[in-house]
């Protein structure tokens, strides 16, 4: 089968002719439909993430979705031709964090695409407890989307900042995760300021719902923020571009008991001072992906219509390199889809 291979930061992905990955009892092969190509894919590129478990090469490619091919033995409750979206988080299932329902935590994480190999290929490996049914009304390529791209959104919003109807919530970033975030808010009965530096992503913002769409290039941020909110500021600020200057303006336009919730990886400083956390009663919030719960919550969601991820462009196995090279230069609005 073709697989896309990485063999460390700095290096070209490759195309390559590789092995069927051999499956457990317990394990199914998918045959991938569609794989979303994440911003995170580009953190391997550039250093800032490494594969924390095994060897190099490792296939990328972590929003997943197809049919099965093949069942272990062992597999229960799915057959052979299924449409399912996989949930690349591996958990042990065992530790306090996955007893608490927090398995995005887990203490000994595997992750399909980080650590094991993942779905910018013909077939990938899943084990049984990853799987999520996709129902026939959402397509492959939507359905490629709602793990990283829609349910670490959900889980942000919904788990950890925890925004409520009639809040105003600040999106800094219109990419394919502020896209989801925005209809996600939307859903939640909220009031939606989206944030980027590129018109077209800001019309489309308008589109999907959001009361306001700013100019970080053109227009004072945090002047335009407090304008807009009677100079109140935002009940919640979701980070999706982690950079200091967005990140700064998203803490200077909290209100009182705002919360921030920083999605993704950055290398970039945040630089606050504690009185005003303090005088504010705000709320600094990291986010890491998402859990089970939370794709199921989106996928339900999806299937009522309630969301629908934006596929910007589809590319085959051999596009995914410069895919990602335009979602590193700003140009993707909503999400590229690799189709082996």
């Amino acid at each position: 089968m073709r697989a896309v291979r990485f063999y460390g930061a700095g290096q070209p992905l490759k195309v390559e002719d590789t092995d069927m990955p051999k499956p457990s009892d317990t394990d199914v092969i998918v045959r991938v439909k569609a794989a979303g190509v994440c911003h995170t894919d580009l953190h391997f590129l550039d250093g800032t993430l490494a594969p924390w478990k095994g060897t190099l090469p490792i296939t990328l490619g972590h929003e997943i979705a197809g049919e099965i091919e093949f069942l272990g033995t062992k597999v229960r409750g799915f057959k052979r031709g299924d449409r399912v979206v996989v949930n690349n988080g591996v958990s042990c299932g065992r530790c306090a964090f996955c007893k608490m329902g927090r398995e995005n935590l887990c203490s000994d994480l595997d992750q399909i695409g980080f650590t094991i190999d993942g779905g910018y290929a013909d077939y990938v490996k899943v084990p049984q407890r990853s799987l999520v049914i996709l129902p026939k009304g959402i397509s492959f390529e939507a359905g490629a989307l709602l793990p990283c791209g829609v349910a670490t959104c959900y889980h942000a919003l919904h788990d950890i900042a925890t925004l409520r109807r009639g809040e105003t919530v600040l999106i800094n970033g219109v990419g394919g995760l502020g896209s989801s975030a925005i209809q996600l808010a939307k859903n939640f009965g909220a009031k939606v300021l989206a944030v980027d530096v590129v018109d077209d992503k800001l019309q489309m913002a308008r589109r999907l719902g959001a009361v306001a769409a700013i100019n970080a290039k053109t227009e004072k941020v945090v002047d335009k923020v407090k304008e807009l909110t009677n100079g109140r500021g935002v009940d919640v600020a979701l980070e999706l571009v982690g950079r200091s200057v967005s990140m700064q303006n998203a803490i200077a336009s909290l209100g009182k008991t705002g919360r921030y919730a920083i999605v993704g990886y950055t290398k970039d400083n945040l630089e606050v001072v504690p009185l005003n956390l303090v005088v504010m009663e705000n709320q600094i919030q990291g986010v890491v992906a998402y859990t089970k719960k939370d794709l199921g919550a989106v996928v339900r969601l999806a299937q009522a219509g309630k969301i629908k991820p934006i596929v910007a462009q589809r590319v085959a196995l051999d596009g995914v390199q410069s895919a990602l090279e335009s979602l590193k230069d700003g140009l993707v609005g909503g999400r590229s889809v690799a189709i082996p």
